[in-house]
């Protein structure tokens, strides 16, 4: 194959749009699977190095230098949007595999990632983790919240530290973690004991945060744009590692591809 043949190899296999099948590869590119996945994994990894060499997040300057005015009320502050999404899966026969990879919310097999959204506009994914992990214990222990306490103590605004302002669904129980990792803040809804009603500020409050973390659910779309995780899915004989870099260079990618969301 030329370098163009297989860097077009390399973007039809992960938007996966127009071959959604191995054969269907084969068919037009007239090679074996060993060969057709030396080269994608070639191009996966030359792209992986792109994602590891770059900032994971903008830097503040960048941040609120590239924003829209809508977003003025976060002015001075590192607000992320942080939410989390499922990759459909198969069930696996292994009974402590079933467990690990099953979530009640999504009612299914599955994977599940954090996607995290700047307000200017910048996309990032997690790592994938088996569907069974919570939300809470996900956004625990995956280790972006270490990432941003580490960048932020990095780039200084006026010599002072900028935390991170994770904003979140009811779904993450987050405030004591955030503090934990470099006493960031995160906002969430608020919430109510059962049969009780907002009150009239909770309520504007509550709606102030949902509409603004309606952006956010435009950037899960973005990073299951592709169909190789939107309507493929991890299946039997997917190949973990290659599967999970995919994930992570797709989003990255996604932000030089598509137009900003928020």
């Amino acid at each position: 194959l030329t370098w163009l043949e297989e860097w077009f190899l390399y973007f039809e296999w992960i938007y996966h749009k127009s071959f959604g099948r191995m054969i269907d590869f084969e068919a037009v590119w007239k090679q074996c699977p060993s060969e057709l996945y030396a080269v994608i994994d070639s191009k996966l990894a030359i792209v992986a190095g792109a994602l590891q060499s770059w900032p994971m997040f903008p830097s503040f300057e960048e941040d609120h230098a590239l924003r829209k005015n809508k977003w003025q009320h976060y002015n001075g502050s590192r607000a992320i949007f942080w939410d989390m999404t499922n990759v459909s899966g198969y069930q696996p026969s292994d009974a402590r595999a079933q467990r690990m990879t099953y979530s009640e919310y999504y009612g299914e097999n599955c994977l599940k990632a954090g996607i995290g959204i700047m307000l200017c506009g910048w996309l990032l994914v997690a790592a994938l983790w088996g569907g069974g992990v919570s939300d809470t214990d996900y956004n625990q222990r995956e280790g972006y919240l270490d990432k941003q306490d580490k960048f932020a103590q990095k780039d200084l605004v006026d010599g002072e530290v900028v935390t991170f302002l994770n904003i979140l669904d009811r779904g993450f129980r987050a405030k004591m973690a955030a503090w934990e990792h470099g006493r960031q803040l995160a906002l969430q809804p608020p919430q109510t004991k059962s049969d009780e009603r907002f009150r009239g500020s909770q309520t504007v409050y509550s709606a102030g945060i949902a509409t603004d973390r309606a952006g956010n659910e435009r950037g899960v779309n973005v990073s299951k744009r592709s169909d190789l995780f939107g309507r493929r899915g991890f299946n039997t004989g997917t190949n973990v590692h290659r599967f999970q870099r995919a994930w992570l260079v797709w989003s990255f990618q996604a932000n030089f591809m598509y137009d900003p969301v928020l």
